[in-house]
């Protein structure tokens, strides 16, 4: 039976991912000849030429590609084994990363890790980034889910889903003194300061076809990627903000807001993203079991 060196397998992928030796070199902390002679000896192994020199860059052959594949399935399963293995060091008390996009509402965030510590009284880790940073860490097995307001499609061949887990009317809400913008509403948003989300959040795009469709030219005063953030600036007064009923209800309740109107026709949903494992993590399966829509959130 022919073996496969485990460390020839993760020195091939950081060399395919950095397109260099040199590159490699420096992450790796292995000098340049040493890294050359263990990339020669995993292609004489294979059989196989698994890149190919163009401009003083590495790209992968063919082979290349489809060993890189293989090589960073090896790699995911390699570090879903050390982590198994920690949390069994835990005294078998499970343990729930989790990663969220900024732009998600923090009170949404504790609503839903709560509940899988209440249900299974895992460990809880969390992590605040962008979309692209913490797919990168659900690819390297950091955390094991994600709360974002995008869906996932161009991972399926690396075994990454996503499951819609709320789907909410925005409406729009404003400080008392903007109360007179009920009347009229939409209309009544022309020339009225207003705080949206940047450009990063799939809502902002939904506003702009909104107020494109309706003819509306509200005064954009600031752009923000935290929900909480808009609340503050609205509830100061600086503008109007477009949210979920269930995001703003305290600051109703308590009438530093008021709900102005509904946008016809938009929606902010909410998914979990997460990746196929070989063993499963409890609090992440009661978390994509469980239908968020029935629960009393906020």
């Amino acid at each position: 039976m022919k073996w496969i060196n485990y460390h020839h397998l993760i020195y091939f992928k950081v060399i395919a991912q950095q397109g260099s030796i040199s590159k490699a070199s420096e992450i790796l902390n292995v000098g340049q000849p040493a890294l050359s002679s263990q990339l020669k000896s995993l292609e004489e192994h294979l059989g196989v030429q698994l890149f190919e020199r163009k401009n003083r860059r590495l790209f992968l052959t063919e082979e290349g590609k489809i060993a890189l594949e293989y090589a960073s399935q090896i790699n995911y399963l390699g570090q879903e084994l050390l982590q198994t293995m920690e949390n069994k060091a835990f005294g078998k008390k499970v343990q729930l990363r989790v990663g969220a996009l900024d732009s998600i509402p923090k009170h949404l965030i504790c609503d839903i890790v709560e509940f899988a510590r209440k249900k299974t009284g895992c460990f809880l880790t969390i992590f605040e980034d962008s979309k692209e940073n913490l797919i990168g860490k659900l690819l390297a097995h950091q955390i094991d889910l994600i709360i974002s307001d995008h869906h996932i499609t161009s991972f399926a061949q690396k075994k990454l889903y996503s499951k819609k887990i709320l789907n909410k009317k925005v409406m729009a809400y404003g400080f008392g003194e903007y109360t007179s913008l009920k009347k009229n509403f939409p209309d009544s948003l022309n020339g009225t300061p207003c705080i949206v989300p940047t450009s990063h959040s799939k809502l902002r795009g939904d506003l702009d076809r909104f107020f494109y469709e309706n003819k509306v030219k509200p005064m954009l005063i600031a752009e923000t990627q935290d929900s909480s953030l808009q609340k503050l600036l609205a509830a100061k007064g600086e503008g109007v903000i477009f949210l979920p009923h269930f995001t703003t209800k305290s600051l109703v309740q308590d009438k530093k807001l008021v709900k102005i109107g509904q946008l016809k026709d938009v929606f902010l949903s909410y998914y979990i993203i997460y990746g196929q494992r070989k063993v499963e993590n409890p609090a992440a399966e009661i978390i994509l079991s469980q239908d968020f829509e029935k629960m009393r959130l906020g």
